[in-house]
């Protein structure tokens, strides 16, 4: 990582800003490998161990994500007002207890729907905190090059659920339990590497606000900058379209049409992820791209075509080829989202802009895994494909017509 590190950070600053830099990285590596495991594992135990229906798959992903739509302006605004290192211990804590306890449930046999609904409400509210306080740290912990620095954020991302995942797989294996034991005991080493962190004090003491005043002061902030509330809008129509797509239509791909285990719905989610990481390792080396939104704009297209492509009868292996280059799309549409958000955000704001940000995405993902899980209920898996497909086409030119993103140009650092 040091090599990274020497491009990113600034030289009158590299000490300090190294060992922060390390260890953000490491708290965030840990949230993400124990979510990777989750991303595997939990739709794993509603199709293939309960054997639910593709309505309650999409309910249970679902549940995933509302905490977001309740929980992260909040947790913007609170992120702005109090030390940020000391949320991060607290959620990376607290979101060790869900795995234990269902580990618990799994080896007494009394696995169902309801507990693992139970745990995705929690997991999803624990997230919902996390993300902006992350978010918000982010710009404290890195050097002058923002853009490289969200997309070794990124990269670190990506590569730690694809470690997740990688350990998912060995479910058939281990055994459930062990898997989520496991997933507790990376939670809590992130709040060990949070816990060795610098405090990272408010960014905003100065307003005495109610915290319902803090939340509509951080969407006006978003709604004054055209770039800022468009980049929400098109992250919504990613959460609704291909989050949704991705999270309901993939499992039951693995289930109903190769008729897979958990092995099966790893190897596709380790393509997916491994394009991510593919994607952000590029954008480092690129270094400053001016035309931020075009990028958006062409791996959003990207990733209409392959929504085309896999609604038609494919081989297993084409289907993993599909989703590595989903995956470079979506690598290069967060990179460049979260960066044009990042600069644009002011100081005071940050952390209540980068949660509206984030809940364009989340907030989108939860609609749109249950519209999924009812489209493919009533159509079919590779007919309920055309329905994302075709709203999505008609967003993006919408968004070349009449949007400023085309058109968005930065300067370099």
């Amino acid at each position: 990582m040091s090599a990274v590190e020497d491009v990113i950070l600034p030289d009158i600053e590299n000490a300090a800003l190294r060992k922060r830099l390390t260890l953000y990285l490491g708290g965030q590596a840990s949230w993400f490998v124990s979510l990777g495991i989750q991303f595997v594992l939990f739709p794993y135990l509603v199709a293939n161990v309960l054997e639910e229906s593709a309505a309650k798959v999409g309910i249970a992903q679902m549940s995933l994500m509302v905490p977001s739509l309740l929980f992260m302006l909040l947790g913007g605004a609170t992120a702005d007002q109090s030390d940020v290192r000391r949320i991060l211990i607290r959620v990376h804590i607290l979101a060790a207890i869900p795995p234990l306890l269902l580990a618990i449930v799994f080896i007494f046999g009394d696995l169902s729907y309801s507990a693992l609904i139970i745990y995705a409400l929690a997991m999803g509210t624990l997230g919902a905190f996390a993300m902006p306080a992350r978010d918000s740290a982010l710009t404290r912990v890195a050097g002058n090059n923002i853009q490289k620095t969200v997309a070794m954020a990124m990269g670190t991302q990506m590569g730690s659920q694809l470690v997740g995942m990688l350990v998912a797989a060995l479910a058939a294996t281990t055994g459930t339990p062990a898997l989520l034991i496991v997933q507790m005991i990376v939670m809590l080493g992130g709040g060990y590497a949070s816990w060795k962190l610098a405090p990272l004090p408010p960014t905003n003491l100065a307003t005495k606000d109610s915290r319902l005043k803090q939340i509509l002061d951080g969407i006006a902030i978003a709604r004054a900058s055209p770039v800022v509330f468009t980049v929400i809008g098109m992250m919504f129509a990613v959460g609704l379209f291909y989050v949704g797509s991705f999270l309901v239509i993939l499992p039951l791909m693995a289930r109903d049409i190769f008729g897979g285990s958990v092995w099966e719905l790893s190897l596709i989610n380790i393509c997916f992820w491994g394009g991510t990481i593919v994607s952000n390792m590029a954008l480092i080396r690129v270094g400053h791209i001016h035309h931020r939104g075009r990028v958006m704009m062409g791996s959003l297209t990207s990733g209409l075509i392959i929504l085309f492509l896999m609604s038609f009868p494919i081989p297993f292996v084409v289907l993993c080829l599909y989703c590595f280059v989903w995956g470079l799309g979506a690598g290069t549409t967060m990179t460049m989202g979260r960066t044009i958000v990042q600069i644009a955000a002011p100081e005071t704001h940050r952390a209540r802009v980068l949660a509206l940000y984030q809940l364009g995405f989340s907030g989108g993902a939860p609609v749109g895994a249950l519209m999924m899980g009812l489209l493919v209920g009533q159509l079919g898996i590779y007919h309920a494909l055309w329905v994302p497909t075709v709203l999505m086409l008609i967003i993006l030119i919408s968004l070349r017509m009449f949007s400023p993103i085309w058109a968005y140009h930065e300067k370099a650092a």
